[in-house]
Parts: structure tokens; C-alpha cells; sequence
């Protein structure tokens, strides 16, 4: 075969493969803010793809056996053409969730009716155009061109979060991804020209050499293939996840792990002779202690170290996963079953970690099962295959290995004596946990997500309406509230509306009067599940509390639609789970919304601080967008339960506001000391953006 249609044939391999992969982070961007912002959405979207990926396979494997290679050839033309009927990619908005209820099939649902066909399409290139080659030449290691496939992927997804991204709006994104999928057709449609054209097409494809090896030998190996492939997905997500509950659900933080996952097949694809068994062991063993001992993070510095952390342990056990099922490749005629077989085992993986792990595990256990597959699986195959002092260093990895293992899950197992109650779904794990037992007095019961605390609410029957930290009398939401009552001139008492974005512990209910109506839109019915149960801030409020389920943004947006504005006295945005705002509730578009739920001289109250991310700009842009004045306003560290506090924003049309008596002396200057002003609007918003940069470097050098 000669050298342009090995590199027609190379150029394809390579395109479909970069569409492949930026067609991940693109789609679950695009859909993320339709389900909350949840990092889960990520993972069915991987899920999906992993699916898709599978469909591909086997119908490469299907046509490759009663199918000669001119029959193949035509067929892909055609189902090439028809992919083309599918484009563009761009999601309807009339698709957007009415509610909370099902988001995985609903995820699902968008992502087999957006671009289902196309990418299972592009997944069927890799295996037919390897087989077409070792069909003309049949000395030639097609595998090689797996690992080229598998380059383009790594290409397609670190060019979105630092090229694609940052240029292009997302439905952009979906339009050009369809042009690129246009020109894949053509080059697809030249390589099965070529076929066509070759002398050896007309050959019936010959039947592979009789295997040498037994049938339980066959299917030991076919065994294998999934297994190291189901377990290699296994880490991918449970990593992700492990990422995800610690920082923002952002493009960048999912396209790092799995960029990693790819580089690992590029490796032991295309450079066999680096997966070394006894040293990848050894890295492994001490890289996943480490990972292990890992907690929540409290700055931006250890939140890098961590994150880093992370993925050089899932790379590391990924390495041994796809070095161990290269070791298990068959020879060229099997390697479209192999294939199939691979990415069932991904799949596996997938509906393992996306569908299964939250029906069966309390928590995001499923990292340390992954840690302790991949170590077994590494030690077993080391003591059986090394010989004299390799094995005795095999032995010594072993020990140690199992003996941290075991040390690293005693924090694990003794953090779980605290834990009240809890709940896991789609929108992450909800916890309720029990502290202070060991002061009098300062028992209190903390509803935790993503390792932050969402709300507390003490014990003791004389402290428990008492406002935590956030939501204190000297607390911005504290003077707003005091302020708006006040300056209802011969009408203090004037019941107060007030809506809320998010939950939480309920604690905003504590503050509300009789007459007043509190109405909260809350995502997760988890939470609302735990704060009925465990605190009774609703339940004792004063005020009429009304909770509906569903992201709140979306909800609110429909309220307008049907001609039903609020009309709220004061908006609270409270909405930000763990480290990172859900971008669609900071964008131009959402202000929108809930300004035109505000009253007349109503205030909107946005609740987030981190030091990993500066929303001073985003604020300012904001505010001068719509006309609006915003100060910022710190929450005093005045009591036990003050160490962390969060801060509000306070935006609001009234130019007297920030003036009156109560509310002036609460004004803070901005974290960043600067003016400079950012907007974000639904097609471009990013979080790097907001990155602190300065801060992040100067934690890091402490």
C-alpha cells in the first residue's frame, strides 16, 4: 500500500479521532447549565460517549466477518452520508428540562437526538480503516495507528479548554464542530475510494490462521481485554469525581484527567517497551498512600497540589491497566473483536461509576475500590511474573502497598462515626454530621456537600433559630432584610417577599416575619430531603415557605414565560455548591431574570466567596451592565462558628440604599482593591477568567 493512502488513511484516523474526544467537553458544556451545573453531567455525558464509542466498535467487528473489504468500503460511504443529515449539533432550547426528575435519562435522551449518530459514526474509523490496512498489507502493526487515532483524541481535548473555548460561544462551538464533521465525511469517503480502487479489493478477505491457543486460553484473554479496560474507566471517573467535589465544574478540570487517560493508550500503544510491571507498581503504590490521605482542600495551593496528585495516580494506574491489555493484543485479523471487546469494558466502567456506584455506595467510595483493584491487580501479575530478586522487590512493593492501604482507611472508617444521615443522587452526595460534642453547648448538626458546609444549626433548644455566621444581623443579607422593613415608611410591618436560589440548611426562613412569604427554588430534592429532617429553620420560620425543585434560573425564566413575575422584595443567590459558582447563574442572561422579578427597588443578594476565584470584575460588570449599584459586603469573624465565612455581594436600583444608617457601616472595599470590570453572558463565560492568580501564587510559595 502505497504512501499517500497510508497517509489518507492517517489524516482521517487522526480527525475522527480529534472530533471524537473535543465533541465531549463541548456537548457537557453545553448542556451543564440546563442540569444545575452539576459535575455529575459530565460523567453520564462520558458515559454516553463511552456507549456510542461501544456501538462503533461492534459494528466494525460486525462487517468485518461476512462483509469483503469492497462491501465494507461502499457501506461506509453510506452511513457516512447519512451522519451528514444529522448536522448541526446544537441542541433545541425547547429540549431544556421542565424539573430536577430523571436527569440521567434526560442527558441521555439529548445527547442520543444532538449528535448520537455522528459520533457513533466516527467511532466505527479507527478499527474498519486499521483492518482495510492489514487487509493490503499484511506485514503491517496497525496497531500504530491506534496510538495516531488515539494523538488525535489527546489533541481534540486539550485544544477546546485553551483554544476552542475561549473564542468561540458554545453554540459556535456545535457549528463548527458540525463543518469539521463535513470535512471528515469527504476524507472518510477518499480513504473507501481508495479501497475501491485498490487491486486487492476484489480478494474475499481471507480467513484468519487457526489460533494456536485453547479456547480457555481465548477466552482468558477476551476476559482481560475488558477487565483492564473497565477498570482503567473505573479510575478515570472516580478521579473525576474525587476532582470534582473539591473544585469548579469547569471544561479544564474534566478534560485534565482524561486527556491523561488517553496519553496512557498513546504510550502503550505506540511505545510498548516504557510500561515497565515492577516500577509502575511502585510508583503506584506510593502515589495512591498519598492520594489517599488527601482531605477537603483549604487553600488554592494545596487545591493545585492536590489536583495534581490525583491525576499522576489515575495516569500511573491507568498506565498499568492499558500496558497489562496491550500485553493481551491479539494479532492483526482479531483486532476489531479486540476493539469491541475494549470499549465494552469502557463502558462497563462507565455505567460502573455513573449508574451503579450511586445506587449501591453511601459515598464516593468507588475511588478507593478503584486504588485497590488496580494495586491487586498489579501485585498478582508482578509475583507471577518476576523471577529472583524482581520478585523479591515485587514482594516488598506488595507489603507495603497493602499495609498503607489498610492505614490510609482508618481516617476513612472513623470520619464515618460523625455522619448523621446522608443522601447521594445525580446532584453529588449530601450529608448531614453531628460536631462541637466535645464543648457544652456547641453541639450542632452541619449539612456538608463537596466537603463545604451548606448550613449549620446547633442543638441546644435557646441557639437553635440562632442564625449561622452568613446569615447574622451584621451579615450583609442581615442588614439588606433590616434595611428593607425599615424604609417601608408607615408600613414597617408590611410583609416582605423574598426568594431564594437554593436551600441549603433552610436557615434563611429563621429571618423571616409573620406575613412574609420565602419562596426557594432548590435543585437537589437531597437537600430539601435532610433539611425537613435533621433542621427545623423551615419548620419553625415565621414566614409562609414555599420550596419547588428544579434548577433555579430555569424555573425562574419559566415563571416570566407564563406571565408570572415575582415581584420579590429581595432575590438571594445562594446557590454555589462547594468551590465554584454554576456560570450560568452569573451571567448576563440570568441577571436578567431575576431582575425582572424584583420589585421596583428590590435587592439582590449574591452569596459566594473563595479565594481560589475573584468575582470583584464579575460584579462590577455586571452591575454596570444593567444599571445597577453593588457593594461588597465582608461578614464579620465575630463568633465560634465565623471561621470560614462567605460574603455577599449586594446589588440593587436604589441610590439611597447603601446610604441608610444600617446598612452603610457593613460596606467592605473589594477583595481585588481594583475597578476593572468582566462579563460573562451564556455563550462566553469561563472560569479561568476568575482564576486569582496572584493569590493562587502567593499560597502556593507559603
Amino acid at each position: 500500500m502505497n504512501l499517500l493512502i497510508k497517509t489518507l488513511f492517517s489524516v482521517t484516523m487522526v480527525l475522527a479521532g480529534f472530533l471524537l474526544f473535543q465533541v465531549q467537553p463541548l456537548m457537557a458544556k453545553f448542556l451543564l447549565p440546563w442540569f444545575g451545573g452539576s459535575a455529575t453531567t459530565w460523567t453520564v455525558c462520558m458515559l454516553f460517549f463511552q456507549l456510542a464509542l461501544l456501538i462503533g466498535y461492534a459494528y466494525a467487528y460486525a462487517v468485518t466477518v461476512p462483509l469483503t473489504i469492497r462491501h465494507q468500503a461502499i457501506l461506509q460511504i453510506a452511513i457516512v452520508a447519512a451522519a451528514l443529515l444529522f448536522l448541526p449539533i446544537t441542541p433545541s432550547d425547547a429540549m431544556k428540562p421542565p424539573d430536577s426528575d430523571n436527569p440521567v435519562g434526560r442527558i441521555l435522551l439529548l445527547l442520543i437526538i444532538s449528535v448520537g449518530v455522528p459520533y457513533a459514526v466516527l467511532s466505527t474509523t479507527s478499527p474498519l480503516l486499521q483492518r482495510w490496512l492489514a487487509h493490503g498489507d499484511k506485514t503491517m502493526l496497525t496497531s500504530r495507528f491506534f496510538a495516531l487515532s488515539n494523538f488525535g483524541s489527546f489533541v481534540g481535548l486539550l485544544s477546546y479548554p485553551f483554544f476552542f473555548e475561549r473564542i468561540w460561544s458554545s453554540p459556535q462551538q456545535t457549528r463548527w464542530w458540525s463543518y469539521a464533521f463535513a470535512l471528515y465525511g469527504l476524507l472518510a469517503a477518499a480513504a473507501a475510494g481508495a479501497i475501491l480502487l485498490s487491486p486487492s479489493t476484489g480478494k474475499a478477505d481471507e480467513p484468519p490462521p487457526a489460533d494456536t491457543a485453547t479456547q480457555s486460553e481465548s477466552a482468558w484473554a477476551i476476559a482481560g481485554w475488558v477487565f483492564c479496560s473497565a477498570l482503567g474507566s473505573i479510575l478515570l471517573l472516580a478521579t473525576t469525581n474525587q476532582i470534582s467535589q473539591w473544585t469548579a465544574v469547569v471544561p479544564f478540570l474534566w478534560i485534565l484527567p482524561l486527556s491523561l487517560y488517553l496519553l496512557t493508550f498513546i504510550v502503550a500503544f505506540g511505545h510498548q517497551e516504557l510500561y515497565v510491571r515492577l516500577w509502575f507498581l511502585a510508583a503506584f503504590g506510593v502515589l495512591s498512600l498519598v492520594s489517599f490521605k488527601l482531605t477537603t482542600p483549604d487553600s488554592s495551593a494545596a487545591l493545585l497540589i492536590q489536583i495534581g496528585l490525583l491525576s499522576l495516580t489515575m495516569f500511573v494506574g491507568c498506565m498499568i491497566c492499558h500496558g497489562e491489555m496491550v500485553r493481551l493484543q491479539p494479532p492483526s485479523h482479531r483486532l476489531s473483536r479486540f476493539y469491541m471487546m475494549t470499549a465494552l469494558g469502557g463502558a462497563l466502567g462507565g455505567v460502573i461509576v455513573t449508574l451503579l456506584a450511586p445506587l449501591v455506595l453511601k459515598d464516593y467510595f468507588e475511588y478507593q475500590i478503584a486504588i485497590a483493584l488496580t494495586g491487586s491487580m498489579a501485585i498478582v501479575l508482578c509475583l507471577r511474573g518476576e523471577k529472583g530478586i524482581r520478585r523479591g522487590l515485587a514482594f516488598a512493593f506488595s507489603c507495603v502497598f497493602v499495609a498503607g492501604f489498610g492505614y490510609a482507611l482508618v481516617p476513612l472508617v472513623s470520619g464515618e462515626r460523625d455522619v448523621v444521615d446522608r443522601i447521594r443522587n445525580f446532584y453529588g452526595v449530601v450529608k448531614v454530621v453531628k460536631e462541637g460534642d466535645e464543648t457544652p453547648g456547641q453541639e450542632m448538626l452541619t449539612m456538608m456537600q463537596a466537603g463545604v458546609a451548606q448550613g449549620s444549626q446547633y442543638l441546644a433548644p435557646e441557639r437553635r433559630q440562632t442564625p449561622y455566621c452568613a446569615f447574622r444581623p451584621a451579615s450583609g443579607i442581615g442588614r439588606t432584610l433590616a434595611n428593607v422593613r425599615k424604609r417601608r415608611e408607615g408600613a414597617p410591618d408590611t410583609p416582605l417577599r423574598i426568594g431564594s436560589v437554593g436551600l441549603g440548611v433552610g436557615v434563611l426562613a429563621a429571618l423571616g416575619k409573620p406575613g412574609d412569604v420565602i419562596r426557594v427554588y432548590e435543585l437537589n430534592p437531597a437537600v430539601t430531603e435532610l433539611a425537613n429532617k435533621h433542621f427545623t429553620f423551615v419548620r419553625d420560620s415565621k414566614a409562609k415557605v414555599d420550596i419547588l425543585h428544579g434548577d433555579g434560573r430555569i424555573l425562574l425564566e419559566r415563571e416570566l414565560q407564563a406571565g408570572d413575575p415575582q415581584q420579590f422584595d429581595v432575590l438571594v443567590v445562594d446557590a454555589f455548591r462547594g468551590a465554584a459558582p454554576p456560570l450560568h447563574l452569573m451571567t448576563a442572561e440570568a441577571f436578567d431574570i431575576y431582575l425582572k422579578h424584583l420589585a421596583p427597588d428590590g435587592v439582590l443578594a449574591i452569596n459566594f466567596e473563595l479565594d481560589t476565584f475573584e468575582l470583584a470584575p464579575l460584579h462590577r460588570g455586571l452591575a454596570a451592565k444593567f444599571g445597577l449599584g453593588v457593594k461588597w459586603f465582608e461578614t464579620p469573624n465575630d463568633g465560634d462558628d465565623c471561621d470560614e465565612t462567605v460574603s455577599w455581594a449586594i446589588y440593587t436600583r436604589d441610590p439611597g440604599f447603601f446610604d441608610a444608617p444600617g446598612v452603610s457601616p457593613g460596606i467592605s472595599p473589594w477583595r481585588d482593591g481594583r475597578e476593572t470590570r468582566l462579563l460573562w453572558t451564556d455563550a462566553n463565560s469561563n472560569l479561568m477568567s476568575i482564576i486569582n492568580w496572584g493569590k493562587l501564587w502567593s499560597r502556593a510559595g507559603e
